[in-house]
C-alpha cells in the first residue's frame, strides 16, 4: 500500500475513533432533517386513509358497483362522506341500486340527501338516481328525509311522477335546447325547448294518430306549422296558443278546402272555400262560418252576389242563373224574401214583395209585350186587388185570384168604352153595366141604336139574364132578358 495513502486512512481512523468518543461523552441536540419519522402504517389513522382512499376509487368505477366491497370499507373505518371527483357519493349508490340499508347508513352518517353529482350533462341528487332506476321505496325513503331532484346541465333523462319522461338537453335545471318528451299516453314531442318549456320548432305526435310539425313556443303550437289529422284532413297555416289564428290553409280528406284567415281555431275574415263539388266561396267569415258579404259560384255557374249569415244567404243581395236570370233583393235562408227584383232572361220583370222565394204581397210584374201587372200577389199569382194594364191601352182595376179576374172590377177599353161590375175567371160573369165611349158616338150595344149603356146579367162575357138597355141622355130603351148577348124579345131600334 503507498505510504501517503496508509497514512491518510489511519488518520481517518483515529478521527472517527475520537468522534465516536465524543459522541457519547457530549450528547447535542438533533437538527431537523436528523429526526427519525416513526412508522404508522400499522396505525388506525393510516388504515382509516387507506379505506378513504379505496372507497373514492370505488365510486370513480361505473356503476352497478361492488356493494359489499364498498360495505367493508365502511367498516374498515372509511370516511362515509367521501366523494368522487365530481361528487358521486355512497348515497348516490346506495339510491341508483336501492339499498334502502345503505341509505340509512348514509343519511345517519352525514351525507346530505341532496348531494349533487355533477357532471357536464347534468347536476342530479340521489332521488334523480332512485327515480330513474324506478326505486320505489328508495324514492320514498330520500322523499321523507327531504330528497328533491337535482339540476340537469347538457343532456340528460329525467322521469317524473306523472310516469312522463324527458330525453334532452337542460341548462340550469330547465329543458333547454333539443329534446324528446314521452308522455305517460304514449304521445310524445320532439323539438326546441327554452326555459323549460316547448319552443321554437318541433313535431308532436299524438296517442290519436295526429301529428304537428311547425313552431311551438310556451308549450303550445305558435307560429307556422302543419297538422295533419289521422282521419286525413290536414292544416297548413299560423297557430296561436295551439289554434289555428292568422292566415292559414285547409284541406279536408273529401276534397274540400279552405284558404283564408283565421281566428282563435275558426275560419273568421276574408277566405276562400272550395268545395269538391266544385262549388266555390269567397268573401267574409265569422265563428267559422260564411257571415258579413261574399259571392258563392256554384258548379252549374249560377253565381250569388251579397251577404251571408250562418252559411245561408241572408240580407240584401243578387243571385244570377247561368242561363241568363237574374234576382236583386232581400234573402232570408237562402230564399227570395223581402223586397226585391227578378228579371227573365226573356225581358220579363217583377218587381215586389217576396215571402220564402214566392211573390206575395205587393208588386209589379212586366211582361216583354208591355203589358204590366200593379197589384197584390199570393202564391206567385195575382190575388187580390190589382190593376192590369195591357201594351194595346186597355186596362182592368179591380179584385183578381189565381192570376185571373174574379171580383168586383172595371175594365176599361182604350176606346173608352167601361165595363164595372164582377168578373169570374177572366170573365165578365154576374151583375155589371157597360157603357159605349162618348167618343163612340155612332156605336151601340146589342143591335139598339139607341142603346149606349147595359146593366144587367152577363155570363161567360156575354149579356145573359135580366138587363136594361139605356140611351146616352139616361132614358130606358129596354127592360126584359138577354140571350146570347141580344135582347130575347124585340123592342123598338132593333136592326
Amino acid at each position: 500500500m503507498n505510504s501517503v495513502v496508509f497514512r491518510t486512512f489511519i488518520g481517518l481512523l483515529v478521527f472517527l475513533s475520537a468522534g465516536g468518543v465524543f459522541a457519547q461523552n457530549t450528547p447535542k441536540r438533533p437538527s431537523k432533517k436528523n429526526v427519525v419519522i416513526a412508522d404508522t402504517n400499522n396505525t388506525p389513522e393510516h388504515k382509516k386513509r387507506v379505506a378513504t382512499e379505496l372507497l373514492r376509487a370505488e365510486l370513480e368505477k361505473p356503476s352497478p358497483k361492488d356493494i359489499s366491497i364498498l360495505r367493508d370499507l365502511i367498516a374498515r373505518g372509511a370516511t362515509i362522506t367521501a366523494t368522487n371527483k365530481q361528487g358521486w357519493t355512497l348515497l348516490h349508490e346506495a339510491a341508483y341500486q336501492g339499498d334502502t340499508s345503505l341509505i340509512g347508513t348514509c343519511l345517519r352518517g352525514g351525507i346530505p340527501v341532496n348531494a349533487l353529482y355533477i357532471t357536464a350533462r347534468s347536476k342530479n341528487t340521489p332521488l334523480y338516481w332512485a327515480m330513474h332506476n324506478k326505486n320505489v321505496i328508495a324514492q320514498q325513503l330520500l322523499l321523507q328525509n327531504g330528497g328533491a331532484l337535482g339540476i340537469p346541465d347538457g343532456y340528460s333523462t329525467q322521469e317524473y311522477d306523472s310516469n312522463n319522461k324527458y330525453f334532452g338537453n337542460f341548462l340550469n335545471g330547465e329543458k333547454s335546447g333539443q329534446g324528446v318528451f314521452y308522455y305517460a299516453d304514449s304521445s310524445r314531442y320532439e323539438g326546441g325547448w327554452e326555459k323549460d318549456e316547448q319552443s321554437g320548432s318541433g313535431i308532436f305526435y299524438w296517442r290519436s294518430g295526429d301529428r304537428y310539425e311547425g313552431q311551438v313556443a310556451h308549450n303550445m303550437l305558435n307560429g307556422k306549422g302543419i297538422y295533419y289529422f289521422s282521419g286525413g284532413d290536414r292544416y297548413e297555416g299560423e297557430y296561436k296558443n295551439s289554434r289555428e289564428d292568422g292566415l292559414g290553409h285547409f284541406f279536408w280528406r273529401n276534397g274540400d278546402e279552405y284558404e283564408g284567415h283565421y281566428v282563435q281555431g275558426e275560419r273568421s275574415g276574408e277566405g276562400v272555400f272550395n268545395w269538391a263539388s266544385c262549388d266555390r266561396y269567397v268573401g267574409h267569415f265569422e265563428h267559422d262560418r260564411q257571415n258579413g258579404k261574399g259571392n258563392f259560384y256554384f258548379e252549374n255557374g249560377d253565381i250569388y252576389e251579397g251577404e251571408w249569415k250562418d252559411d245561408l244567404e241572408n240580407g240584401t243581395g243578387t243571385f244570377l242563373w247561368a242561363v241568363g236570370h237574374s234576382y236583386t233583393g232581400q234573402f232570408l235562408n237562402n230564399q227570395f224574401h223581402g223586397h226585391g227584383t227578378c228579371r227573365w232572361k226573356n225581358g220579363e220583370k217583377y218587381e215586389g214583395h217576396y215571402e220564402r222565394n214566392i211573390r206575395t204581397g205587393q208588386g209589379a210584374y212586366y211582361w216583354i209585350n208591355k203589358d204590366k201587372y200593379i197589384g197584390h200577389f199570393e202564391n206567385n199569382l195575382r190575388s187580390g186587388k190589382g190593376s192590369y194594364y195591357y201594351a194595346n191601352g186597355d186596362a182592368y182595376e179591380g179584385e183578381w185570384r189565381n192570376d185571373q179576374k174574379n171580383g168586383k172590377g172595371t175594365f176599361l177599353w182604350k176606346s173608352g168604352d167601361r165595363y164595372s161590375g164582377h168578373f169570374e175567371n177572366d170573365r165578365k160573369n154576374g151583375y155589371g153595366e157597360y157603357t159605349v165611349s162618348i167618343k163612340k158616338a155612332k156605336r151601340s150595344i146589342s143591335y139598339c141604336k139607341k142603346c149606349k149603356t147595359y146593366k144587367g146579367d152577363w155570363k161567360d162575357g156575354i149579356k145573359s139574364g135580366k138587363g136594361e138597355c139605356f140611351a146616352r141622355n139616361g132614358n130606358l130603351v129596354y127592360s126584359g132578358k138577354f140571350e146570347k148577348d141580344k135582347p130575347k124579345e124585340p123592342y123598338p131600334g132593333i136592326h
